[in-house]
């Protein structure tokens, strides 16, 4: 019996001590996060950087690519003839001449694609490119 009341004086003592420690020990409700400069001013780049990125990845339909500025310029013209909707843009990646949709870029391949199809119908060497541009250009729901 005496074995059974040392015990409990000992679990008494540690309940008090355990109890004692949590009632003066410093209780702090918030915490305060120190970064580091160097990191700062990381996050404060990339955030300048994601600010001021003014063109994003986007898929674009390229209809031809030609080596002769007017032979370039008669397939922009037919082009606009035949789909009067759809305007094209030439850029100069020497030696070509490239022909691309100028109002159309698509943020996933399977909508280019829809068009494209339609496209290759009359220009079997048209193709899908990846292209940088504004966001504005980037069609959602595309009507064509």
């Amino acid at each position: 019996m005496e074995g059974i009341n040392s015990v409990v004086r000992q679990c008494r003592m540690v309940f008090i001590l355990v109890l004692v420690s949590f009632v003066f020990s410093p209780v702090e409700a918030q915490s305060e996060v120190v970064i580091n400069a160097t990191i700062q001013q990381m996050l404060s780049n990339f955030a300048a950087k994601n600010k001021a990125q003014e063109t994003i990845r986007a898929w674009r339909i390229q209809v031809a690519a030609l080596s002769d500025r007017r032979e370039m310029e008669n397939e922009k013209t037919r082009f606009e003839n035949i789909y009067p909707y759809m305007e094209l843009e030439w850029t100069y990646d020497n030696p070509y001449y490239i022909l691309k949709l100028r109002d159309a870029a698509f943020k996933d391949k399977l909508t280019a694609y829809n068009l494209l199809h339609r496209i290759k119908q009359r220009y079997p060497s048209a193709l899908l490119v990846l292209d940088d541009v504004k966001p504005e250009k980037v069609l959602n729901n595309p009507d064509y």
